[in-house]
């Protein structure tokens, strides 16, 4: 096999090939959204191959295989189409070989013409230094033509793919969904439902008690992607089933099968919790991390921004081929209340996909014994966006609180009001850190302080943290705020400074969740890594 820099093939799948010959063309299309070095090999999966093209971090490669097992072309791949994207075109034209990179010649031989083998191809992945990573997270397609494509059909296979990208499509061959059904919003007698899919369609959507009983509505067919529905009337703490099915112009149907979801509980009642933030790029950790939490049954998912890395106007795809392609079977039958992140830039996807309270980016929700208070903290941002904004955000905040009866009072936003990060507040290494926002920090804490709030969510940074309960700048474990860091759904990942304040209690630097359950007079949390393993656990007690 050739050598992809030492690299070992953990993967690997049979391609339904052509028969090549004389002349062919070999394509790959790559979401490259990691900071590790991973890679891909189309080749004819001998001992030792006769060509190859091939993807390692930024570099393309394509051609025979030299004597010391390397394709004979390379390539710098650069920034790549929408900072992530990679099209790969190796076309073999006779003696000539061409490799293309988003539709540009970027490297030609003339060699002797040699026999190439009419063995079945491979597609190998090489994910060692990626864990849960799979050939489809990386190769979203591969193509094998029996000729030689011109420079023109290159290009146009290049545009035809970046445009379903630009559209947020997964293909242009099928009706489906872009965002499967995503549930937000819990009460104890509704719930929010949306979805989206690839073409307008007339929707059906029903629900009730049993699969067997249920009730429908019809949603005309309006000219847009979008759809969604709030299901009312529902009793309390109770669990439903529902399935959406979508009917396009020509008739095609894209079905959702049956799922489920449970109304709030009221209070009084004990609930389940699962928290986390920064699902960001990982696909295969979202995957991941939706499987382990799925196990837990959770009665929602609080999720505390970086839904993605940049899902701004123009990067549709984070949501539609990431985000949802991830974490999308758990939203399914798992609620989510979400705060917004720097990533969700200004939140124009971030609006379109959900459907939470009111028009601000500030929302508050009761669920069962808790209330939780979704806050933007994307402070400096937003105002600048927005005039105003802070004085709005922070004189609701300060009456929400005060407003609130629930026993447990629960904050969650993006950016962090303590942590050890290493460089994020300041050179840990060389110099000073700040060791969280210092504006987000005078913002929001004397108003957390003044009504007690009892646990403060935050993400950002890419590791986990809690703090020891604090108040007033020092510990007091009766009435001090516990402030817990969960920024490891799937962002690269980030270290810690090299000494330990007094104000930080645990940390771990690993991809995890929270699980978070309250019962009577006790939340009780525990710390899961992306192996399933336990890493924390505290207890907050009234």
């Amino acid at each position: 096999m050739p050598v992809l820099s030492g690299m070992r093939a953990t993967e690997r799948r049979v391609l339904d090939a052509e028969p090549r010959g004389e002349a062919f063309t070999v394509e790959l299309w790559l979401l490259d959204h990691v900071n590790q070095r991973i890679g891909a090999l189309i080749d004819s999966g001998q001992p030792r191959p006769d060509w190859a093209l091939g993807y390692i971090s930024g570099e393309a490669l394509f051609g025979p295989v030299r004597a010391d097992g390397a394709p004979l072309l390379k390539a710098e791949t650069g920034e790549g189409y929408k900072r992530r994207w990679h099209h790969l075109v190796g076309v073999r034209d006779g003696a000539r070989w061409t490799l293309y990179v988003d539709g540009v010649v970027k490297g030609q031989a003339e060699l002797p013409a040699n026999a190439v083998s009419d063995a079945s191809l491979q597609l190998s992945g090489f994910f060692e230094a990626e864990r849960f990573m799979r050939l489809d997270d990386l190769v979203k397609a591969a193509a094998i033509y029996g000729r030689a494509l011109s420079a023109a059909e290159v290009k146009a296979a290049f545009d035809r793919r970046a445009r379903l990208v630009e559209e947020g499509w997964l293909t242009d061959k099928a009706l489906h969904f872009t965002q499967p059904p995503y549930l937000n919003t819990p009460t104890t007698t509704s719930i929010e439902l949306s979805w989206e899919t690839n073409r307008p369609v007339a929707t059906t959507v029903e629900w009730g008690e049993t699969a067997d009983a249920l009730q429908s509505r019809q949603i005309p067919r309006d000219g847009k992607r979008i759809g969604g529905l709030r299901l009312d009337g529902l009793k309390v703490d109770t669990p439903y089933f529902y399935r959406v099915t979508g009917v396009d112009t020509q008739g095609n149907e894209v079905r959702s099968g049956l799922l489920s979801f449970r109304t709030a509980p009221p209070p009084g009642v004990p609930f389940t919790m699962a928290i986390s933030a920064d699902t960001e790029a990982r696909t295969h950790i979202n995957r991941r991390m939706s499987a382990l939490i799925w196990e837990e049954r959770p009665n929602v998912l609080l999720l505390a921004g970086d839904l993605t890395d940049g899902g701004s106007l123009e990067r549709r795809f984070e949501w539609t081929h990431e985000y949802f392609a991830g974490m999308g079977p758990l939203f399914g039958r798992v609620p989510v209340i979400a705060a917004p992140g720097n990533g969700e830039s200004e939140l124009h996807w971030f609006r379109h996909y959900h459907r939470q309270p009111g028009d601000e980016a500030f929302f508050n929700i009761r669920y069962g014994d808790a209330e939780i208070f979704v806050i933007d903290s994307n402070l400096e941002d937003r105002e600048k966006r927005e005039p105003g904004f802070r004085a709005r955000q922070r004189a609701w905040l300060d009456q929400a609180l005060a407003s609130s009866t629930a026993k447990w009072k629960i904050a969650m936003h993006h950016h962090a009001l303590r942590s050890t990060d290493e460089d994020d507040y300041g050179d840990s290494w060389t110099g000073v850190s700040h060791g969280g926002d210092p504006v987000v920090t005078a913002e929001l804490e004397p108003i957390y302080e003044k009504h007690s709030v009892n646990l403060v969510i935050v993400g950002h940074l890419h590791t986990y943290e809690r703090s020891w309960p604090i108040r007033g700048g020092k510990i007091d474990m009766a009435n001090g705020i516990t402030y817990v860091q969960v920024g490891g759904m799937g962002g690269n990942l980030e270290d810690f400074q090299p000494t330990k304040p007094g104000f930080n209690r645990k940390t771990f630097r690993d991809h995890h969740y929270l699980m978070l359950r309250g019962a009577g007079d006790r939340l009780e949390a525990e710390a899961i890594d992306a192996d399933g393993h336990l890493r924390d656990t505290f207890t907050i007690t009234k």
